[in-house]
């Protein structure tokens, strides 16, 4: 799946599954050095296990992790995750267990109701 995403020039237009949204994640987490990510200390980390992507791992796990990991970011807010704003993180499109189909107009129709002045109210 195509996905715009945060990398170390920028932004950039990635061919993602779970297994590589995860290492972008820890690269990003890593100040992208992969030799970082392979040393990464942070062991309470729900991606820890999935973070270098080499050896075989349990889909179901992973899924679980991506989500685990959303969790941990919006405070334990359930809720949250659905709305989440961090729209070019590589996890975004497995945020909720399964792929989302991303269209361009969804992300303008979100930033629209998001972005709406606050119409003030007179009280006289």
């Amino acid at each position: 799946m195509q996905v715009l995403t945060i990398s170390k020039d920028g932004i950039k237009n990635v061919n993602l599954n779970r297994r590589k949204a995860i290492h972008e994640r820890c690269l990003n987490c890593c100040c992208w050095h992969p030799g970082e990510v392979a040393k990464c200390a942070l062991k309470k980390c729900p991606l820890y296990q999935f973070r270098t992507g080499g050896e075989k791992q349990d889909a179901k796990l992973r899924n679980s992790a991506i989500k685990n990991y959303c969790l941990f970011c919006m405070s334990g807010q359930v809720g949250e995750i659905a709305k989440c704003p961090s729209n070019k993180c590589p996890l975004y499109v497995f945020r909720r267990g399964h792929q989302e189909r991303i269209e361009k107009e969804h992300f303008s129709k979100r930033q629209i109701n998001f972005h709406q002045p606050i119409q003030e109210q007179r009280l006289w």
